[in-house]
């Protein structure tokens, strides 16, 4: 009996060891595949309204020193070249911006990439952090560019690998193709056509609501999925990402 018992328990010592290290490994993993694309912080520079914010963020260098001081100055509104095609979302004249950052952390800046380069923010309400897919989805459409008749620019594919058997070239039409973003899963995206018929028939900006039913109508389209990134690089023009609530 003493054996047995023994035994037994050098058994569940064992099993124990290797739970712990599955879950170390688990969580190494989930570390490894926090690469700063799975999240998006966004932040605006509105001082008027319910929705202001403070008047400045500071973006620092990983050293602390200042990299950019983000502001609204009134009548001064431009380009600027410390983030211009080097962040997500870069609304200049709309004073709304989106970066790409890693998991943030309670107590900790906010990590975020600029071009190849990690910055940080310090955490306020007033930032933003959604995932990379829900960000997308909820505010944002893939409209790939494109003349009539031209192939589309990615290759399309009915699941989340780049099998070349079952590749699908798609042809932009007259009207120009908009898609859904239904999902993110790392590099791929999952979409789906827009029913544009059941757009209201409005120049007026979509709302919500309206938005919902085009959604709910497009749910027959087939389900495609692109590679929307390839590491750090990015495949689709980030002007093919359009802003659902603009006109």
């Amino acid at each position: 009996m003493n054996k047995m018992i023994t035994a037994l328990l050098g058994l569940f010592t064992l099993l124990g060891i290797s739970g712990c290290g599955a879950k170390q490994s688990n969580s190494q993993q989930t570390m490894n595949e926090d690469d700063g694309y799975t999240f998006v912080a966004t932040l605006f520079c509105s001082t008027d309204g319910p929705n202001s914010s403070p008047a400045h963020y500071y973006l620092k260098n990983p050293d602390g020193t200042l990299y950019l001081d983000i502001h609204n100055e009134e009548n001064d509104l431009s380009r600027d070249p410390l983030l211009d095609g080097k962040i997500f979302v870069y609304y200049w004249n709309g004073l709304s911006y989106a970066f790409f950052c890693k998991r943030p952390e309670a107590g900790k800046p906010i990590e975020v990439r600029v071009g190849d380069e990690w910055k940080t923010l310090e955490s306020s309400a007033h930032i933003q952090i959604d995932s990379t897919g829900k960000f997308l989805q909820q505010y944002y459409t893939y409209v790939p560019r494109g003349e009539e008749g031209e192939r589309l620019p990615l290759d399309f594919y009915p699941s989340p690998k780049a099998d070349p058997a079952k590749k699908i070239t798609l042809i932009q039409d007259s009207f120009g193709r908009g898609f859904f973003i239904r999902d993110v899963q790392g590099e791929w995206m999952k979409i789906q056509g827009i029913d544009y018929n059941a757009l209201p028939d409005s120049e007026e900006v979509i709302e919500e609501e309206e938005w919902a039913k085009v959604s709910k109508a497009s749910e027959v389209n087939p389900i495609y999925w692109v590679r929307w990134r390839e590491g750090r690089k990015i495949l689709i023009y980030i002007s093919e990402f359009v802003y659902k609530y603009s006109v």
